[in-house]
């Protein structure tokens, strides 16, 4: 399976088969496909509310340094990571281009 370099270009999406609740400001997403199932923090909360397919990761990467009041130096590889893992587990996708 060809691996995907995801970029903070890129506008992901919560996948079809991703469902999540959040509580307390935490996400738990479950992937239907896999039966498999993370939780996310506040921050990682942060970007999955965000993830529509229309907002780049250097878009949300921003608006997190601002709600946090840090840095976008600190927010871009955090952002990147969680991306990158949320991918990697298939509960996001990006464009049909970049498949």
């Amino acid at each position: 399976m060809k691996r995907i370099e995801i970029t903070l270009r890129d506008q992901p999406h919560q996948s079809p088969n991703a469902v999540s609740e959040t509580v307390d400001g935490q996400a738990v997403i479950i992937n239907l496909a896999k039966g498999t199932y993370i939780s996310l923090n506040e921050t990682g909360s942060f970007l999955w509310d965000r993830l529509d397919g229309k907002t780049s990761l250097e878009s949300i990467a921003q608006a997190l340094a601002e709600a946090y009041d840090v840095d976008i130096t600190i927010t871009r590889p955090d952002v990147l990571d969680l991306a990158r893992e949320l991918l990697h587990e298939g509960l996001i996708t990006l464009a049909a281009e970049r498949a």
